[in-house]
């Protein structure tokens, strides 16, 4: 049984157990009687989402999270940060080295303030992780996840995005991405249209990005909200991110956040792009 099918019978099994409703036996009948998978699929997912809930689930999950060990993991692939060792990573570049397209006042606060923070707040709830752990208690270590994907995946998108950009950089890309870029989308325009598209559509706060898929040896164009980490939430490796959330522009922009995205492609490091790039397809043995 493939990857995906044993996660599916895994969701239906707990389903079943929460529900009292037998979701696997009902789903196996359909498939049966169906005139076609996919009408049998379908109705299938009509009949879970009526599934009325009438009381407050009690549930506990019976072992840790996987993703709490991931995001420490990803941290420390990009900066070599061992848990809880977190530390605000100086910029390559002065805070007024990208002006005029962002200003030295919105880079020193996003700088010293914001990334600071999230590495402050990671800190804190790694602490009380450990104090978890050392109670073996599961349940305080799950609860604590949402903090940990929140200000480590703040701690780890602020670290790429600052190398992802350089002074008197921006332009076309060139090189493998390059590449890439013209393969996976057709042509760096139409890369530059779907992924600024992208990045302002963003609903309130989150990130634009552009991923390497290691499955597919293709790139991507993906959104995140908040600052859920682009490894966790699709997949995908990093290449290149953008900061949408209103602190990385409002300062010079106001809420014209499709001029700020415009003007970050007169600051991108397609050099850093590149390395990322080429070690991921690396890893991924491409």
């Amino acid at each position: 049984m493939a990857e995906k099918d044993l996660y599916i019978a895994a969701l239906e099994k707990k389903l079943a157990e929460l529900s009292g409703i037998e979701v696997d036996q009902i789903k196996k009948n359909q498939l049966a009687n169906a005139s076609s998978e996919a009408r049998a699929i379908r109705e299938m997912a009509e009949y879970v989402q009526g599934i009325q809930v009438q009381h407050a689930g009690q549930a506990v999950a019976g072992q840790v999270n996987p993703q709490v060990a991931s995001v420490y993991a990803h941290i420390k692939a990009e900066l070599g940060e061992e848990r809880g060792a977190h530390s605000l990573p100086p910029l390559q570049y002065d805070y007024a080295g990208l002006e005029p397209h962002i200003c030295a006042t919105i880079m020193e606060i996003h700088h010293t303030k914001h990334h600071q923070g999230y590495i402050n707040n990671l800190k804190a709830a790694t602490e009380k992780l450990v104090e978890a752990e050392k109670a073996s208690d599961t349940a305080a270590i799950n609860n604590l996840f949402p903090a940990i994907k929140f200000n480590g995946g703040g701690h780890l998108n602020h670290t790429i995005f600052w190398t992802n950009m350089a002074p008197k950089a921006g332009g076309e890309p060139s090189g493998p991405i390059a590449e890439a870029i013209n393969r996976d989308f057709g042509s760096f325009q139409s890369f530059k249209e779907k992924f600024s598209g992208a990045s302002v559509a963003v609903k309130g706060s989150g990130w634009g990005w552009l991923g390497y898929c290691p499955k597919g040896d293709k790139v991507a164009i993906a959104t995140c909200q908040n600052q859920d980490p682009l490894q966790l939430t699709h997949g995908l490796v990093p290449l290149l991110g953008l900061d949408v959330w209103e602190h990385a522009y409002y300062l010079q922009y106001k809420n014209l956040r499709a001029d700020y995205v415009k003007a970050f492609f007169n600051v991108i490091n397609w050099a850093n792009v590149n390395q990322r790039y080429e070690a991921a397809r690396k890893a991924a043995g491409h």
